[in-house]
């Protein structure tokens, strides 16, 4: 490895690199040391693509340096640093704890988790009907309501998945009750005869 890149190393240690981009810095050095166990072609490959990333994070340090206070929020100094500096202007801006005020799920969450729920109202449907008796009449109380799970997942998926989250709730709700112990319902008291 030739002096220039160490000398370069040896200046963005100095001016705060691991701690600008600690994960960036990690992989410089390793890169430096996979350099220096090479020789021939594959060092001066790796040497090239070493100096390349080492003037990148000079650049994005000289940047950040430049960068007024208003401009630093938007800086390029890595995603977890800006995150992190996003989360502590809000907290300023609300006076509270972050974790309080990031109440709403994030809108992918909410799309991956239909999608999840979709995905498993079919497939709860077709094993359904996939168990469906075999003789059964044509008004097996079964069999109807498979056929009409099968119509409403053609016609209406969205309306087969509320459907079924209502079913859900009173499965649950089913079962929670058989866990009690049933009411003895009293007999009223015996009036006083005159």
């Amino acid at each position: 490895m030739n002096e220039d890149v160490l000398v370069t190393l040896d200046a963005l240690r100095a001016a705060g690199a691991p701690r600008f981009d600690a994960v960036g810095w990690h992989y410089i050095e390793t890169l430096a040391g996979r350099t220096q166990a090479q020789s021939g072609k594959a060092q001066a490959l790796l040497t090239r693509k070493l100096q390349r990333s080492l003037d990148s994070m000079g650049e994005r340090i000289n940047a950040a340096a430049q960068a007024t206070p208003t401009d630093q929020g938007h800086s390029k100094a890595s995603p977890l640093a800006a995150l992190l500096q996003e989360i502590k202007a809000q907290e300023q801006s609300v006076g509270q704890p972050i974790n309080s005020v990031w109440r709403a799920e994030n809108p992918r969450i909410q799309q991956f988790r239909k999608q999840l729920n979709q995905i498993s109202v079919q497939k709860q449907v077709k094993q359904a009907i996939a168990q469906a008796p075999v003789n059964a009449g044509p008004i097996n109380s079964h069999m109807l309501v498979l056929r009409s799970l099968g119509w409403m997942r053609d016609i209406s998926p969205d309306y087969l998945n509320r459907f079924m989250g209502h079913v859900d709730t009173l499965l649950c709700l089913e079962d929670a009750d058989k866990g009690k112990a049933p009411v003895r319902k009293t007999a009223p008291a015996a009036k006083n005869k005159k």
